[in-house]
């Protein structure tokens, strides 16, 4: 009687423990511009009413003689001592409510030379390739002073909480008199990474920018990008 008594409770070894949540898969997102501009967004920021920069260009360009196909062609002219242009592009399918390290790798084309004397800065080495990420979509905002972008991505040479340096635009070529296009690919520092938390629909944003110190015109073609959100 006994036995048959705990076989009808289950046997008395108490009920199974739920089974561990499983945690979101890594998220990889790879955008190549010579299919075009993919919805991605632009801006410039980092300049008073009047410094504003000119010769502002963002547009899917063929790429310059000696590679083939189109890219992401961004340029303008530095008219102070500071000068931000960024493309912009939101990133959706992640876990809702879930917080992400994020990296990124970018393939740009430059014609900025190694080691050159430029007025300001150097045109290679003091323009500077950002990667930021956030929640919140990055939008340029007047603080009453000057523009700037509504991301704590630090400026110039330095990085903040949402921003990372990935690296400058000077393409290893020693000939500062005659400029010539050149491929270089810069890829986030490990292990550092930028802490970004997906909104409840499981989408955040991520920007690529130029950070000029360099008071005259620069320029990239944006080849690919990749992104990579792995869950903390």
């Amino acid at each position: 009687m006994s036995l048959l008594l705990l076989a009808a409770c289950g046997g008395g070894g108490g009920s199974a423990p739920p089974p561990s949540p499983v945690p979101p898969p890594v998220v990889e997102r790879s955008f190549d511009f010579s299919q075009g501009n993919g919805g991605w967004l632009s801006g410039q920021a980092d300049y008073t009413p009047q410094t504003a920069p000119t010769g502002v260009v963002f547009e899917i360009r063929a790429l310059p003689a000696g590679f083939a196909g189109s890219g992401f062609y961004v340029a303008g002219r530095n008219n102070s001592d500071d000068l931000f242009l960024y493309v912009k592009t939101r990133i959706s399918g992640l876990a809702a409510s879930t917080t992400y390290s994020v990296s990124a790798r970018v393939e740009l084309l430059s014609s900025a030379a190694s080691g050159c004397v430029g007025v300001g800065g150097a045109p290679g080495e003091s323009v500077w390739v950002v990667f930021g990420a956030s929640a919140a979509e990055p939008l340029t905002v007047f603080n009453g002073t000057e523009y700037r972008v509504n991301l704590q991505r630090g400026n110039q040479s330095v990085g903040g909480p949402e921003g990372i340096v990935l690296g400058d635009i000077a393409n290893g070529s020693p000939d500062c008199s005659n400029p010539s296009w050149r491929p270089k690919t810069l890829s986030s520092p490990e292990p550092a990474a930028i802490s970004v938390r997906a909104d409840e629909r499981g989408e955040a944003w991520v920007l690529v920018g130029i950070d000029s110190g360099y008071e005259s015109l620069s320029s990239v073609y944006h080849q690919r990008m990749v992104f990579r959100f792995t869950p903390r």
